[in-house]
């Protein structure tokens, strides 16, 4: 079932959020919410500080209406990013403003590691995209034939896998796909096609 609930940021007034991914640790790895400018800024300020000052945090947590609450540890600062965006000034809660923060690796291919992510709307369908990005990290070609095998041998042995763990599930609707491309793909992909499981 998608969590479409909003959640509030303890200790910051009036932040409310609409998606937030973790990894298999608990650590953010993309927080969508709402506010006003100077609680925004704050709590942008507080994440960016971490641990080298007392206003800095290492973790926050988020609650909704039911008192469930989720915690998120923000981990390395140096690998986040932010953005934001004005709300039109015409809607019923005044000025806000939207903010993403996000690890930079989710909106760059990394080629010379092999990994990549697709972050989508939760119940969209991503095998298009997945594929088509495991064929821009392999160093071999695929052929589009290819597709289904391939890809269930990629989440059978987790090469491709959605982020989000029952302990740290997504919040809201979204969803991740980490696509890595490793030397065993590469080696199983040579042993298919010659013993004639892959074929044109």
């Amino acid at each position: 079932m998608i969590d479409t609930t909003l959640y509030r940021i303890e200790g910051f007034a009036d932040l409310w959020v609409d998606a937030c991914l973790r990894d298999d640790g608990g650590e953010l790895m993309f927080l969508s919410f709402y506010g006003r400018d100077a609680s925004a800024m704050q709590f942008v300020a507080a994440v960016e500080l971490g641990s080298k000052a007392e206003a800095g945090i290492t973790q926050f947590s988020l609650t909704n209406a039911l008192g469930q609450r989720q915690n998120v540890g923000i981990g390395a600062t140096e690998r986040l990013a932010k953005h934001s965006g004005r709300l039109p000034r015409q809607n019923l809660f005044g000025p806000l403003s939207q903010t993403w923060i996000y690890d930079k690796r989710m909106r760059e291919v990394d080629k010379a590691n092999r990994i990549g992510w697709i972050v989508s709307q939760a119940d969209q369908a991503v095998d298009a995209s997945a594929w088509a990005l495991l064929k821009e990290l392999s160093p071999i070609a695929l052929l589009d034939t290819w597709q289904v095998p391939l890809m269930a041998w990629c989440r059978d042995k987790g090469a491709m896998a959605a982020l989000g763990t029952e302990l740290y599930p997504p919040v809201g609707r979204i969803a991740a796909t980490r696509v890595s491309v490793s030397d065993h793909f590469v080696r199983h992909v040579s042993v298919s096609v010659r013993s004639g499981l892959l074929s044109a």
